[in-house]
């Protein structure tokens, strides 16, 4: 008898498990009672906040109460509406405030350069009435709040009402300080279940001492692939050696994502439609009639490491990663990209980005 490992098999065994364990913090933070009842989880990637957030928007609609659940990424935004049940609101902050100067007869203007900061400074002017409350109010994404945004969302929740904010300051890819929330109860939650330990102790070696992360992932070791490249040329070469490692191991094409480390205006990959076979899937930067985001045709996922932030896939290809010094900014990006990845990670690095990164991991 000759026995194959089935990937598939393993994937869905890896989700059940990850959504398991990881939910100890959605079950024991609602236990929690206090009054008024603000609530803020700094919590790691794969610590469960998602499920937190999920558990407490999906127990406001059983108990007949209206949750809006508000993030800065608008990925997120589509990804959570896809999984909550119908009776309450999802959107990002700025879809929000969209919505609010569209029903009061205005209609923003998206070709000014300043769109996005007009549309808060307009829904900030519009009074709340009472069709605008929401007896709970989750902010995820809160590191990437500003305090003006705080406001904009917390004068959303009814008097009495549950608020949640969900941050993870290792996530602040955007520079911004902390927003303050006095009076807040806080809750610390620094183990990651989602991502492979092995994945998680490269991390814990790159990491400020300020900041302290666990390994707690369903997989106890996973073997970290590195392939570097010189020039746009290779790398291109080694994203699909990467996609094709992968897929030797048993994932499909639906189960791998391409992560790159710069966003999408700087990125060399963005502009390939196909990697050799592998047609890449983008995001056109159109939506449908329902708002769901359109996608061009293509059988493997390519995002930028900001966009995909919030979101994870059994195998990351995390592309591009290139950087002249590893600074806090650049551990932050790595940090994001590599705790994607739920079961296989391969990294595709410069030459000099892996020079830097294996003296710092010794």
């Amino acid at each position: 008898m000759q026995l194959e490992t089935d990937v598939s098999a393993l994937i869905g065994r890896a989700r059940g498990l990850v959504t398991r364990i990881s939910g100890g913090l959605a079950q024991w933070a609602r236990q929690l009672e206090f009054e008024p009842y603000r609530l803020r989880v700094s919590g790691t990637a794969g610590s469960g906040k998602t499920q937190l957030a999920l558990a407490e928007y999906r127990a406001a609609i059983e108990q007949g109460l209206r949750p809006l659940y508000l993030c800065y990424n608008r990925p997120l935004a589509d990804h959570f509406q896809l999984i909550a049940p119908p009776g309450g609101q999802a959107c990002t902050l700025h879809m929000l405030c969209d919505q609010r100067l569209r029903a009061a007869g205005i209609t923003p203007d998206f070709s000014q350069s300043d769109a996005f900061d007009n549309l808060l400074v307009g829904a900030a002017e519009l009074p709340i009435d009472a069709s605008d409350l929401f007896d709970t109010v989750i902010v995820d994404e809160g590191q990437d709040f500003t305090e003006a945004w705080r406001d904009l969302a917390l004068r959303h929740l009814k008097p009495g009402g549950r608020a949640l904010w969900l941050e993870d300051p290792l996530q602040n890819l955007y520079g911004r300080a902390p927003v303050a929330l006095p009076g807040w109860v806080r809750l610390t939650a620094n183990s990651n279940f989602r991502s492979p330990r092995s994945v998680v102790r490269m991390l814990q070696n790159l990491l400020p001492d300020e900041f302290r992360i666990e390994a707690q992932g369903a997989l106890h070791a996973a073997e970290l692939v590195v392939l570097t490249y010189r020039d746009g040329g290779e790398l291109a070469q080694q994203v699909k050696e990467g996609i094709r490692q992968c897929l030797a191991e048993g994932y499909k094409k639906a189960d791998i994502a391409v992560v790159s480390f710069s966003g999408r205006e700087k990125s060399l990959l963005f502009p390939y439609t196909q990697l050799g076979p592998h047609s890449l899937k983008t995001f056109t930067g159109r939506y449908d009639l329902l708002g769901q985001p359109l996608y061009s045709e293509g059988d493997v996922l390519l995002e930028s490491v900001y966009r995909f932030k919030g979101q994870a896939a059994p195998a990351i290809v995390f592309a591009e990663i290139d950087f002249e010094q590893l600074d806090e900014r650049a551990v932050r990006k790595l940090f994001v990209g590599a705790t994607r990845a739920m079961m296989k990670l391969v990294l595709v690095v410069s030459e000099r980005s892996a020079k830097v990164l294996l003296e710092r991991l010794g």
